[in-house]
């Protein structure tokens, strides 16, 4: 039997492997909103893997915060994606950083409401899941790096649970 983390560690890579296949999809007609394309991608990473509605809103929660968190710190500061991840974007699974770059790049889709989302869910806390970038304890200031998608463990330094991003 498949280890419950490592079940929604896979359905949030296949979240976002739907999400960017709707991305893709969505240049070549009709441009569907973000929540649209989130739902869909839910729904089939929640039929794929068994999961209940509480864990595929779980990871489409962390997903839509690492859009937003993202694309804020594209748009507002006008800084690259390799900046975003705080290292060599050479060390990030390139499928994920070429689908994270290209989502938050893309000016027709509504990011209004990730934004508020954004702000709200700007904390990351020990147990969830995220996606490549540097994390930094929100009680003793050290820093995890994440090279591809990852549940998020306790600081290694003092133990504590709640993190920020960490932004160059």
């Amino acid at each position: 039997m498949t280890d419950p983390k490592e079940k929604l560690l896979q359905a949030y890579n296949h979240m976002v492997d739907e999400l960017h296949a709707a991305v893709e999809k969505a240049e070549e007609s009709l441009s569907p909103t973000l929540d649209e394309m989130l739902e869909n991608a839910q729904k089939l990473s929640k039929k794929a893997y068994a999961l209940t509605q509480d864990e595929a809103k779980a990871i489409t929660e962390h997903l839509k915060r690492d859009i937003a968190s993202a694309r804020k710190y594209m748009q507002v500061d006008g800084k690259e994606f390799k900046q975003w991840l705080s290292f060599d974007i050479q060390q990030v699974e390139d499928r994920f950083a070429s689908f994270l770059s290209k989502a938050a790049d893309k000016t027709w889709i509504d990011f209004r409401a990730l934004e508020i989302l954004g702000k709200k869910n700007a904390v990351y806390k020990t147990g969830e899941i995220c996606s490549a970038g540097t994390l930094r304890c929100s009680d003793c200031g050290q820093t995890m790096q994440f090279t591809k998608n990852s549940h998020i463990p306790p600081c290694p330094k003092c133990h504590h649970t709640k993190f920020e991003r960490v932004v160059s």
